[in-house]
């Protein structure tokens, strides 16, 4: 359950980090007062009030457990973001932001410690030569630098500029092969 929470926390943080000041100022207030939250416990108005986003999904896992994310998205469908609602079977990207993906992507975000942090990159490699994010020849240039810095340097200057398509498949990939990594800097690095 523990380990089902932490990427229920991270589905949530990804949907949640999205919304406007005013949009997480209606998001709380239907989390009070909502057929969203119909026979689940309600949190107090005043835990609501001044919390932030890391706060607030603390808040939902501890009083929703394993319905948060049905939660979130029935009160993100109330607010009028339903762009934010995963669909079935595909995980939301969560670091792109919906109005500028370019300059807030997660992997915009990290990528001085991405480059320095990333050590597991040849499984990497193989991924994003299979989701065709890179070509047979990267794959083979980027294979043949020294260090692992090297070969994320030559990803930033070569694939990833392609767009948030690629970044989007990068961040999935390093969900898988650099979870760890990903989490710390998702939750230590300024976000919660």
């Amino acid at each position: 359950l523990q380990q089902t929470l932490g990427w229920d926390r991270e589905k949530l943080l990804g949907m949640l980090e999205d919304l406007t000041y005013e949009e997480f100022n209606n998001f709380k207030w239907f989390l009070q007062d909502s057929d969203a939250v119909v026979g689940l416990p309600r949190i107090p108005k005043s835990r609501l009030e001044k919390t932030s986003t890391c706060n607030l999904v603390d808040l939902m896992l501890q009083t929703y457990t394993e319905k948060s994310v049905e939660v979130t998205k029935k009160v993100l469908k109330k607010i009028n973001r339903n762009d934010l609602v995963q669909k079935p079977g595909k995980l939301h990207t969560g670091p792109s932001s919906s109005r500028d993906p370019e300059k807030n992507h997660f992997v915009d975000k990290h990528r001085v410690e991405l480059i320095q942090r990333v050590s597991n990159i040849e499984p990497i490699l193989d991924e994003l030569l299979k989701e065709k994010v890179i070509q047979q020849e990267s794959y083979d240039r980027i294979r043949a630098l020294q260090t692992s810095q090297e070969k994320m340097r030559e990803l930033y200057s070569g694939p990833l500029k392609a767009g948030s398509a690629s970044k989007d498949v990068f961040y999935q990939i390093l969900q898988t092969h650099e979870r760890l990594l990903v989490n710390d800097l998702l939750f230590t690095k300024g976000k919660c």
